[in-house]
């Protein structure tokens, strides 16, 4: 399957489910068939890939999460604070086990790193100050570690993940 297959799936699946998620009291809800659970952040990061391989057909995905969004905007920005703080604890908790060992957990930042662009997506969509000033000594760590370099992802995500904004996408830890 390739990954706008999996991303396809799981946003067809996930937008139905959007309103009963967005007013329930989870925060990572199940869609089964192995997919990803929901959270705004899962969902966001899916469209901003699918754009990248099917432009068209994530604009329709777009303005059908942009309808659920605007009706229930409070539990969406509820939701989407909620995850970035959970997100951030295991970011932070990431960039301490880098800092303790880094030549044994140097091979983990490619698949840890989507949890920093979620928070870099999740960021874009509510004002999170505190979260935000916590986030600033794990990058100023991580840049001061990051060897700048190609592009960590699928080629064709780079139009989505510019460097400017996703810096931390275009190099390794050294």
């Amino acid at each position: 399957m390739t990954s706008l297959e999996r991303d396809s799936r799981f946003i067809e699946t996930a937008l139905p489910e959007l309103q009963d998620y967005l007013l329930s009291d989870e925060l990572y809800w199940p869609l089964g068939n192995s997919l990803p659970r929901l959270t705004p952040g899962a969902l966001l990061l899916a469209l901003r890939c699918a754009e990248a391989h099917s432009p068209l057909e994530a604009r329709k995905w777009q303005l059908e999460l942009d309808s659920v969004r605007r009706r229930w905007r409070s539990a969406w920005e509820q939701k989407a604070l909620r995850e970035i703080k959970n997100r951030l604890r295991l970011w932070s908790a990431s960039v301490s086990e880098w800092q303790s060992a880094p030549a044994e957990n140097l091979a983990d930042y490619t698949g840890e790193v989507r949890g920093r662009v979620i928070l870099q997506i999740l960021l874009g969509e509510v004002n999170a100050p505190a979260e935000q000033a916590t986030l600033g000594p794990l990058d100023d760590f991580l840049r001061a570690k990051l060897k700048p370099g190609s592009f960590l992802w699928e080629t064709g995500l780079e139009t989505v993940f510019p460097q400017s904004d996703f810096w931390f996408l275009y190099g390794k830890l050294i």
